[in-house]
C-alpha cells in the first residue's frame, strides 16, 4: 500500500480495481500484466476477464500471495484479499512517458471498464495471451558498471549471455548468464550497480492457460 491509503479508503469503496505501474527509472520494461486466482470462482473469473480485456499480452500468473488481511502485500493483493476483482498492469519505461505507453494504459482501461459494463462498447481482449507462470529474478553480486547485450522483451534461452559488468577502470568482472528459458521483462536500464541489485527479471512460459 503507498503511504497514507489505508484499505478503508481505496479499497472497501471500490468494485473493482487495477494497479498501475510505469517502469522504474532503472527498469526498462516490455509491457505486462499481473493475475492472481484466489481460489473464489466468481471472483477470479471477473479479475480474468478484466486482465484479458486489459489486452497486454504477456500476462504473469501471481500465486502463493497472503490471504490473511493483516499480512497483504501490495495494493491488488489487499483488494483481492477484501474480495475485490483485481489485476495489475505495467507500461512505460526508465522513469520515461511515451505515447504508445500511454496509449496501451489508456485504452485498455477503457476496454476493461466496456467489459465490466460501466462503458457502452465491446471490449478488445487480448487474442493470444503469453501466460507466464513464475519469474526469476538475475541479482548483482557486486557493484560495477553494467552494459546489457539484450533489450526488453527479448526471448533468451537459458545460459545465454545478458550482458557483462565491469569494474569502475574498464576490466570485465562478471558476465550474467539467464538462468531459465524465458522473456526479458525488463532489463537494467542504468549502468551503475550495485551489490544486490536486479540485474534482470525474466518470466518463464505457462505450458498452458489457467
Amino acid at each position: 500500500m503507498l503511504p497514507g491509503l489505508s484499505p478503508t479508503k481505496i479499497v472497501d469503496r471500490s468494485d473493482y480495481l487495477i494497479d498501475y505501474h510505469g517502469g522504474d527509472l532503472d527498469e526498462s520494461l516490455r509491457p505486462y500484466a499481473y493475475w492472481g486466482a484466489t481460489g473464489k470462482e466468481a471472483q477470479d473469473r471477473v479479475s480474468k476477464e478484466m486482465v484479458l480485456a486489459f489486452g497486454l499480452d504477456h500476462i504473469i500468473i501471481w500465486r502463493d500471495r497472503p490471504t490473511d488481511l493483516a499480512a497483504t502485500r501490495y495494493l491488488d493483493n489487499t483488494s483481492s484479499a477484501r474480495g475485490k476483482p483485481s489485476i495489475v498492469v505495467e507500461a512505460g519505461h526508465a522513469g520515461t512517458v511515451e505515447s504508445d505507453d500511454v496509449a496501451l494504459l489508456v485504452n485498455g482501461t477503457l476496454s476493461t471498464m466496456r467489459a465490466l459494463k460501466m462503458l457502452s462498447g465491446d471490449p478488445r481482449f487480448v487474442e493470444n495471451p503469453v501466460w507466464l507462470e513464475r519469474v526469476v529474478d538475475v541479482i548483482s553480486n557486486g557493484p560495477g558498471i553494467w552494459y546489457p547485450l539484450v533489450k526488453r522483451g527479448t526471448y533468451v534461452q537459458e545460459g545465454m549471455q545478458l550482458g557483462y559488468i565491469t569494474d569502475y577502470f574498464g576490466k570485465t568482472i562478471l558476465a550474467p548468464r539467464a538462468p531459465v528459458t524465458g522473456v526479458v521483462l525488463h532489463i537494467n536500464a542504468v549502468p551503475s550497480l550495485k551489490n544486490g541489485d536486479n540485474i534482470a527479471n525474466i518470466g518463464v512460459v505457462a505450458s498452458h492457460a489457467p
